[in-house]
């Protein structure tokens, strides 16, 4: 038998003939370099920067929350704490015991310096350290050692605190009982918020504060992908609760949060991340790829002249090796200064400030850098053996007729009438014909090519989506209402909007309607004073056919025990009448023709058990509230409908002062007596109870709300039936942009004049001396500024990503028309010798080159609207503030670029390989 081929064993010539080969392929190998530095760079970049700011969001959204944990079971027991452990979808478990708030020890106790509690290790390391910084010290572990936050410290006068000074408070365990207690500092920390900070002690205290057996609050975080609404689901169907009343409070994982900030949720990055490692993939593949036809007729030569497959595969895989080495040291410097050096010289100082500081905000991760170095040389790698693969399993023959197809079948040319083509035509008709001997590659290239191109539109497509401008832009221009009694705006009620994200509503408070109205409970008072509304509507800029005044009145509810026990079960057990009358002053919304029918819509389309005929018709109320009741008094609520309920009115400003000089005068016996007589409304049916936080709830703005106290929607024609006078409760004003500047300074000038003047209205407030409260404003312009670092930080990391994914894109539809054009070079000197001029070699090949710039943008006009459209959906579903726009600019500026990269291209092939000849 004869061997296939006959061993030379001539290592000189072997050795002149590999090298003489690697000549040959210095431009296909400089093409390849390059794909390897640019991939290495994109995935780095594009992961980099991904993660750095999902991180550093993270980390903040914990700081600003208070702590890392994303709900808590208040009142839980320990078979509770021990079921969270079990679950495989909560990832940590903590416990804490709430003692009671601290004051100083003074004769009245007039400083609240912060709440004391006990946290277990788990609840400390998992849940609040994170959330702290500048940490000195660590937890209590002796029984009379305290960790107290800087702001609690201030609170008592020191400013420059030491490990071990004495610190004295006066811890109440309830609403009366309470003892002096000395403690040493055993360190302190950096909080966010406008909250009561916290005192953490040991639970050596807490065992010696004897305090009754009593309950922990748990506090968890549930897996990252698992959303609020269906972590609770699960919670509520799996624990045992103690009864109907008790509540798991469940928020979103501040990871969940910033990947939905970033890319609206985890099903997007996956994508995204599929999307961009393939367009990768292919940039590097696709070189070799199509010029492996020239690499296996070289190689298949020195195979048949006597080269062993062992010796072509150590030529081949050096050639390989040189190329991943020099690419990745490309990629990995340049990776490196631009995320190291660039990008943060660009970001600038404050934006790093915003975001926490250098520690928490870096982009540059020497494991993905590894990571993107593996995979790139990865692809190559295995590429090239494929190329050793056809050469080692051809014969000499096969190896040097190989142009990539597997059969070379012959063409038929119909004998029949030859149409008459242009010069230009006849060159498309060859171009087509050349795209059709390699059809799996035309297909192939195409689909890469659009790809990477679809990256960069999706990508810029969520960078203007998701900036926080849109957000702001659905903000009135001035947003006014009335402030916290002065006692609770210190201890943080009324100012939560100071350090929250500006994607929550300004005006969901922990406060309730005694901390509201603390100084100045009286019927005729109005946040918005009739006064200040005149003068409002004497500035010259103000739009009020685009603005938005919430009307309504603060009221005492009177509510059968049926009616109010979903709310409160223990108020509708504390007497035996059937009417219960709630203490805490609530608030009256009224609404207009247009909200009744939206909420109408919103009812109907999720078939909710309300009963908003009575409400349009004046004679039922509706209870709003915020996301406050468990599934159990849900049902409670749905028994509820159609309960009694009325109101009365606060006492008049007259009665309000009578009072007043009542509590503050020694006669007990006058202070039994008197009585204020209160007026009462008619009596309404209760519509139901309603959560404003679930999806797609009707866009009706309120006033101060939350869970401290109810809050009620009602019609005209039912507002007409209460005994009062509307008030304007918030005002929403939309500006003239020219005049914005005038309006605020205006606006400003008139809250300041009547904020003087209710500080000097002393006659109703408990608090001698104390003032009402006064009027804020809230300007989108300041918002605007204030967020405009963090806007333009934001910007540039997205865009940095976006043109990453462009050039990649970019060089992935060069490297395809160049490599392909460059590795026929002999076939083009033959069309050339048989009469082919110059210009119908440029026109054949811009031919060709049109054909995949035809097929990617077909694929776009097709494939990648449906991927837009589907994008849109997602987004809009995911984040409440997504907008989104057609990217017509940037698909126009993609075809062009791809247009004047197929004719940059074709002059310069046709140019190189003409002075490559002459050289030869």
């Amino acid at each position: 038998m004869f061997h296939k081929n006959i061993p030379n064993n001539n290592k000189n010539i072997i050795r002149f003939l590999a090298k003489n080969f690697a000549g040959t392929k210095k431009v296909r190998n400089t093409i390849l370099f390059c794909s390897v530095g640019i991939g290495i760079v994109a995935i780095t970049m594009v992961f980099g920067i991904s993660f750095g700011k999902i991180q550093a969001e993270e980390i903040k959204l914990i700081r600003e929350n208070g702590a890392a944990s994303s709900g808590r079971i208040e009142d839980g027991t320990e078979e509770q704490y021990a079921k969270l452990n079990q679950l495989d979808y909560i990832k940590r478990v903590g416990k804490s015991i709430f003692v009671g708030e601290a004051t100083d020890i003074s004769k009245n106790n007039e400083k609240t310096i912060c709440n004391v509690v006990w946290a277990d290790s788990e609840s400390w390391s998992n849940f609040l350290r994170p959330a702290y910084t500048n940490m000195i010290g660590s937890y209590p572990q002796k029984k009379d050692e305290i960790l107290l936050a800087e702001r609690a410290l201030k609170k008592l006068g020191i400013s420059e605190p030491e490990q071990g000074m004495e610190i004295n408070l006066d811890v109440y365990k309830g609403v009366f009982e309470h003892s002096k207690e000395k403690f040493k500092l055993c360190g302190w920390y950096t909080d966010s918020g406008n909250e009561l900070a916290a005192g953490y002690i040991s639970h050596d205290k807490i065992n010696e504060l004897n305090l009754e057996k009593g309950s922990y609050t748990l506090l968890f975080s549930q897996s990252n992908h698992l959303s609020r609404s269906k972590t609770e689901e699960k919670l509520y169907q799996t624990l045992p609760m103690k009864s109907a009343e008790q509540k798991i409070y469940v928020s979103e994982t501040a990871q969940y949060t910033a990947v939905s900030k970033f890319a609206g949720g985890y099903e997007m990055v996956i994508l995204g991340t599929l999307g961009i490692l393939c367009g990768i993939y292919f940039l590097v593949r696709n070189v070799l790829w199509i010029s492996m036809s020239e690499d296996v007729q070289n190689l298949g030569l020195l195979h048949t002249i006597g080269a062993t497959e062992r010796q072509i595969t150590k030529i081949y895989r050096k050639q390989m090796r040189s190329l991943m080495l020099k690419g990745s040291v490309l990629g990995s410097l340049i990776s490196a200064l631009i995320l190291i050096l660039l990008i943060p010289k660009i970001l600038g100082f404050y934006f790093y400030q915003e975001m926490g500081g250098n520690t928490i905000l870096s982009f540059f991760r020497p494991w993905i850098l590894l990571i993107s170095v593996l995979f790139v040389n990865g692809i190559l790698w295995i590429a090239s053996e494929g190329v050793i693969r056809k050469i080692t399993n051809m014969s000499g023959v096969e190896s040097a007729t190989y142009d990539g197809n597997k059969v070379n079948k012959k063409i038929k040319h119909p004998v029949g009438m030859v149409l008459k083509r242009s010069e230009i035509g006849e060159m498309f008709y060859i171009a087509w014909g050349n795209i059709m001997r390699q059809k799996a590659r035309f297909i192939i290239t195409s689909i890469s090519i659009f790809l990477g191109v679809l990256s960069f539109i999706l990508m810029n497509v969520l960078t203007n989506g998701c900036d926080y401008k849109h957000l702001l832009e659905k903000r009135p221009d001035f947003l006014m209402a009335g402030e916290f009694s002065e006692f609770w705006k210190s201890q943080g009620c009324g100012e939560e909007y100071k350090t929250r994200e500006i994607d929550v509503d300004p005006l969901l408070t922990q406060g309730d309607g005694v901390e509201l109205l603390y100084d100045n409970d009286y019927d005729e008072f109005s946040p918005i004073s009739q006064e200040l509304e005149k003068k409002l509507h004497k500035i010259d800029g103000i739009d009020w056919e685009k603005s938005n005044l919430i009307e309504g009145a603060y009221v005492t509810t009177v509510m059968s025990k049926k009616g109010i026990r979903p709310y409160d079960e223990w108020l509708s057990k504390l007497t035996s009448d059937n009417m219960v009358e709630e203490f805490p002053w609530d608030t009256v919304q009224v609404l207009n023709e247009n909200q009744i029918l939206s909420l109408k819509k919103y009812v109907q389309d999720n078939q909710l058990n309300i009963d908003v005929k009575s409400l349009e018709e004046g004679n039922g109320v509706l209870i709003i509230h915020d996301h406050m009741l468990t599934p159990e008094q849900q049902k409670l609520a749905d028994e509820a409908i159609g309960e009694p309920v009325y109101f009365k009115t606060l006492l008049s400003k007259e009665d309000a002062i009578r009072r007043k000089e009542l509590i503050n005068s020694e006669s007990e016996e006058k202070q039994q007596k008197d009585e204020f007589p209160q007026k009462e409304s008619e009596t309404f049916t209760l519509c139901g109870y309603l959560d404003r936080q679930s999806d797609n709830f009707p866009e009706i703005h309120q006033s101060w709300h939350g869970e401290g106290n109810l809050y009620y929607f009602i019609s005209e024609k039912g507002f007409e039936k209460i005994p009062t006078e509307k008030k304007i409760l918030t005002m929403e004003l939309t500006a003239d942009p020219e005049k914005e500047p005038y309006v605020k300074t205006q606006i400003s000038e008139l809250i300041s004049e009547e904020n003087k003047k209710r500080s000097e209205m002393t006659e109703v407030s408990m608090d001698e001396g104390t003032g009402e409260a006064g009027v804020f404003v809230i300007c989108k312009s300041d918002l605007m500024q204030q967020k405009e670092t963090y806007m333009r930080g934001n910007r540039i990391l997205l865009g940095a990503i976006s043109i990453i994914l462009f050039i990649a894109g970019l060089t992935n539809y060069c490297n395809v028309v160049f490599t392909g054009m460059y590795a026929r070079r002999k076939e083009f000197d033959v069309m050339k010798s048989i009469g082919m001029t110059d210009k119908q070699m440029k026109l054949m090949l811009f031919g060709e080159g049109s054909y995949y710039f035809m097929c990617v943008v077909g694929l776009l006009f097709t494939v990648g609207m449906a991927a837009l459209v589907g994008v849109k959906i997602y987004m809009e579903n995911k984040l409440s503030y997504f907008t989104f726009r057609w990217p017509i600019l940037i698909i126009a500026g993609i075809m062009l670029s791809l247009l004047v990269v197929n004719v940059l291209v074709t002059h310069f092939v046709v140019g190189f390989c003409g002075e490559e000849k002459d050289s030869h």
